[in-house]
């Protein structure tokens, strides 16, 4: 039987590669120039990416709602899927997958929705995605790769830069300590965010620059992963190629990197993380995670 994978655009999956794998993308919206806009369809990123530093206001972004969620099913069930396995981000950062329940009622098994919690938001949640898209080419089964997902989740490691502490935690979504509020109103510190499971993105310390910085990150990664595995990682950075550069040259000093891909983020988790941040996220090879969870 086919079974659709789907997951949320903030996942950052290129559009490109969705369309490509044939996985659907859920987009939240945001408000930009006076109108309600999806994530990736109805905006071109790297317009918005030239816009950011001149937006007055914070726009304002929220999720799918039910009507768009039932709509994105629908058309699925259209193509013929009798199951869909929804991969989606952590209720902590959103809860995208309320909507989606809500329109699971209205087919009522037609399609059959299964949902997976990542326990993860925007990058973090991506390798989930990418290893569910190859176990189901594989021919695995919807058990089968939650299971495997399972055992993939201590295995993520995903961190930032962003340029300063207001525009980190303007929004809210990232949350900072009243440590870290009393030193960056005294200090041009340059504040570190980290992926948690179930917590998204929470402030991590911060450098004294952007060297600093990637040196704390590059010591914290020496520290949470396996010097005896394999990884792929993913770049993201908004109008800052040196930085994600560096996190690339840092990674690849302490770590086997089989796999380094540059991806675009999409406005709404721009709108978060602001301009000039730069991310990246580690994740098993897929041949090193079979391997480790075989053997």
């Amino acid at each position: 039987m086919k079974i659709k994978l789907m997951t949320d655009s903030t996942s950052q999956i290129p559009s490109e590669f969705a369309k490509k794998k044939k996985i659907a993308l859920l987009e939240p919206t945001i408000e930009f120039e006076g109108k309600h806009c999806k994530d990736l369809s109805d905006i071109d990123q790297k317009y918005y990416v030239s816009k950011m530093k001149s937006l007055k206001e914070l726009p304002k972004t929220s999720v799918a709602n039910p009507q768009e969620s039932l709509e994105l099913l629908e058309s699925i069930k259209k193509e013929g899927y009798k199951e869909v396995l929804y991969i989606h981000l952590t209720q902590v950062m959103s809860n995208q997958v309320g909507s989606v329940q809500i329109a699971m009622k209205k087919l009522k098994d037609d399609p059959r929705v299964h949902l997976y919690n990542t326990e993860f938001s925007a990058t973090a949640q991506a390798p989930f995605v990418l290893f569910a898209q190859k176990m189901l080419e594989e021919g695995k089964s919807v058990d089968d790769i939650n299971k495997a997902l399972d055992k993939l989740k201590p295995l993520i490691h995903s961190s930032g830069i962003s340029s300063s502490f207001d525009v980190l935690f303007r929004t809210g979504r990232i949350k900072k300590t009243v440590k870290m509020s009393m030193i960056s109103s005294v200090m041009n510190l340059k504040p570190i965010y980290e992926s948690t499971r179930d917590k998204g993105y929470g402030g991590q310390g911060a450098g004294t620059g952007f060297n600093s910085a990637v040196k704390k990150i590059i010591e914290r990664f020496e520290e949470t992963t396996d010097s005896n595995i394999e990884y792929d990682a993913i770049i993201n950075h908004i109008n800052n190629p040196k930085l994600a550069k560096k996190l690339e040259e840092g990674v690849k000093s302490i770590r086997n990197i089989k796999d380094v891909q540059y991806w675009d983020i999409s406005p709404v988790v721009a709108n978060t993380l602001g301009y000039g941040t730069a991310m990246i996220t580690l994740y098993p090879s897929f041949e090193s995670f079979i391997k480790k969870v075989d053997g």
